[in-house]
């Protein structure tokens, strides 16, 4: 097996431009690849070869000026790229069959596959082996889950940047020189395991994906995978235990049991789509007598809280109520 590290460079619209393309295409497209560069190691992390590409873009056409002063690319380069479809196609035909891409970070992979899409490519390939080497690096030196750079992990190992950055080539061979300088089969060993924390996981409503989006939110709140979902283990209805809990920042989370596998959370993060519909990424984990209780807790905060505010609004109402009356009398 091969290990491919994967960097991207794409442009970006000013802003109406973006929504003015994203209504048209009905989909999300935050930005159009405009450079893939990739280094391939063998099972033994020794680097076998390396492959670039300028992408000429088909609806972000004119190159925005930070992302010129960025990386260096000018709007000649960009004009002069290949079209995606032929980049991906020499791309894929360059990657072989048995890999695994290793990114910094979680970004590139759904970019390429955002697109892809726009394009009408198949991107089932891009997500089969994939892995956050920073995410490996956190777990090899002080196991904290922190978001570092690529220059952090460079200066960690001691490895000088001679070349220049926000270079797609240039930096998926930085990103190589670091997974050289860790251990990536037994973080990729363990890198499920490690991140595991969900029975399930999806993205419901993504109008931005081609998917129906919800109207309201309590249309979403009534979708059977909400309100009447099965267990992801042994596919049983489950009995809903709890009033929901809402959290700040449209989070909804369900206790539900199982008869068989016991104490479920169904947890929504709700965002908007390109088209002002909703859309949630929907989680399920199972939940142990702490994590309920935390739940249970939250509920109580949240039921004190709204009976704060009743009673401030109350109080506001009779305030108002009386300022109106001692009015009317001096009048």
């Amino acid at each position: 097996m091969y290990y491919i590290t994967l960097d991207l460079e794409w442009n970006q619209a000013y802003a109406e431009k973006a929504l003015a393309v994203q209504r048209r295409l009905s989909c999300r497209l935050r930005g159009e690849v405009i450079q893939i560069g990739a280094v391939k190691m063998d099972r033994n992390m020794n680097i076998c070869g390396s492959y670039q590409i300028i992408v000429k873009p088909k609806y972000f056409k004119k190159l925005h000026r930070h992302v010129s002063a960025l990386t260096g690319i000018t709007q000649e380069q960009m004009d002069m790229g290949t079209p995606l479809p032929e980049a991906a196609e020499r791309f894929k035909k360059w990657c072989g069959k048995d890999f695994a891409f290793l990114t910094w970070g979680p970004d590139d992979i759904p970019m390429l596959k955002e697109n892809f899409h726009v394009h009408d490519l198949e991107s089932g390939w891009l997500e089969e082996r994939v892995y956050d080497l920073q995410h490996i690096f956190n777990l090899q030196t002080d196991g904290l889950a922190k978001q570092r750079s690529l220059e952090y992990a460079m200066e960690h190992f001691e490895i000088p940047m001679n070349l220049p950055a926000h270079d797609a080539l240039n930096d998926a061979y930085f990103t190589a020189l670091v997974a050289q300088a860790l251990d990536v089969p037994a973080g990729v060993a363990v890198y499920s395991k490690a991140r595991g924390e969900f029975l399930e996981e999806s993205v419901i409503g993504d109008a931005d994906a081609g998917d129906d989006g919800y109207v309201t939110i309590n249309e979403m709140l009534d979708d059977d995978v909400v309100k009447n979902p099965v267990c992801p283990i042994c596919k049983r209805e489950l009995t809903l235990c709890d009033k929901p809990l809402h959290s700040k920042g449209q989070r909804y989370t369900y206790h539900y049991h199982c008869k068989k596998d016991g104490d479920l959370l169904l947890s929504l993060k709700l965002h908007r789509n390109f088209n002002d519909t909703w859309r949630a990424r929907r989680t399920v984990k199972k939940a142990d007598e702490t994590a309920i209780a935390e739940f249970r807790d939250g509920l109580e905060r949240a039921e004190q809280a709204r009976k704060t505010a009743k009673k401030r609004r109350v109080r506001h109402r009779r305030r108002s109520s009386g300022d109106k009356t001692a009015a009317a009398i001096a009048e």
